[in-house]
């Protein structure tokens, strides 16, 4: 029937995290997702149709009908969460990281010891009680490799409790810096705080980093118009472990700390959509979008560097990796259209990325409503 051609598709666990409580199962988050994407059908659509109507120009009509999200929307789903029920994560006065409620109370036979890491109180830029980590680490002893193996046997400890999965560990261990600090290239002047367990990061909130490229086109009848007519969207490869089949950048990609941002970006582009070397060369850095949310695993902070890139007409993106399923050029107008109707198609970071998009080349403006809000959310300062 017409109520069965509205359903949304079941939805994965590992496609929901922005949405999810801290407090919530992963059944009850995924139970509520789905709820969420249906709550703005009519409650009896068959009663929505004409009586001679077919069945499916009545869900055409009901999609192209129904009531229109405000784009805030889908930035407050990447920001959902409530910084008290946190506790910052220190490396001597430098946080590194937040720690959720959970993890906290795996850590209680350590905190009580004190060696591990401890209770302390809060620095000017916390509140509060904190977790510092290794507060023993003797004078002359090579710091980040005393602290690295002080939270090698905290994370274990948590792996042991059940906190983190024993088969989520990958045993590629990750630099950690201050908050401070910001992004840092791996081997450079500035050395680690820490490192730990790529799969515990988001245990310990440890920020991570991405890159993301917007691929843009002139309007052909209006050649010396700088606002952009249409977008290159990427459908993600359903071979993907996370978001499979949603929509997404050009090219994105997460940020390896042994590259440089700008190494970073040319890698994905080459990789992603097989860009030649003189298209890449005019890419343009656009600023970041940073975000952050509740998981039932921790606080999940990201800063994504954003870029722009003007696609000559007749040019197209070539998938070479695997990572995309398709490449479509869509209009600007029908971007917005797909980000205000078919928000759950976005792959959730992605959705703020193209909105970014829209914000800076004067695509929404004060109309929009909750305009002033989403405008500070994609640019908030997390880390």
């Amino acid at each position: 029937g017409v109520a069965n051609a509205l359903q949304p598709p079941p939805a994965d666990p590992a496609d929901v995290a922005p949405y999810c409580q801290v407090d919530e199962s992963e059944q009850e988050c995924l139970e509520r997702f789905q709820a969420e994407q249906l709550e703005s059908l009519a409650p009896d659509v068959e009663m929505y149709c004409d009586s001679d109507e077919p069945e499916g120009a009545c869900v055409l009509r009901y999609k192209e009908e129904r009531p229109v999200r405000a784009l805030l929307s889908a930035v407050q789903r990447c920001n959902t969460y409530q910084l008290s029920e946190f506790t910052p994560l220190l490396v001597d006065a430098e946080q590194v990281g937040w720690l959720n409620p959970t993890a906290l109370e795996a850590l209680t036979a350590q905190l009580a010891v004190g060696r591990a890491c401890e209770l302390v109180e809060a620095n000017r830029q916390t509140k509060g009680l904190a977790v510092r980590i290794a507060p023993e680490v003797p004078p002359g002893v090579n710091g980040a490799e005393a602290r690295s193996e002080v939270v090698a046997s905290l994370v274990q400890e948590l792996v042991d409790d059940g906190v983190i999965p024993r088969s989520k560990l990958r045993n590629e261990p990750q630099e950690v810096h201050a908050f401070s600090a910001g992004f840092v290239v791996a081997g450079g002047d500035v050395k680690p705080a820490l490192r730990m367990e790529r799969a515990a990061m988001i245990y310990f909130g440890v920020p991570s980093h991405g890159v993301h490229v917007n691929g843009w086109v002139r309007d052909p009848d209006e050649p010396a118009s700088d606002v952009p007519f249409a977008m290159w969207v990427a459908t993600r490869s359903m071979s993907k472990a996370t978001y499979p089949g949603l929509l997404d950048q050009m090219v994105a990609g997460g940020q390896p700390a042994a590259l440089s941002f700008d190494e970073n970006v040319r890698k994905e582009c080459e990789e992603e959509a097989s860009l030649p070397p003189e298209v890449i060369a005019a890419i343009e850095p656009a600023g970041s979008v940073s975000y952050r949310y509740a998981t039932p695993k921790g606080l999940s902070t990201k800063v994504l560097m954003t870029y722009d890139l003007e696609m000559e007409h007749g040019l197209q993106p070539l998938c070479s990796d695997g990572e995309v399923e398709e490449f479509r050029l869509l209009r600007m107008g029908d971007v917005l259209r797909s980000l205000r109707e078919d928000l759950p198609l976005w792959k959730p970071n992605s959705a703020l990325i193209a909105i970014d998009f829209c914000v800076r080349h004067n695509l929404l403006d004060e109309t929009e409503p909750g305009y002033a809000e989403l405008v500070r959310l994609l640019n908030q300062t997390l880390v």
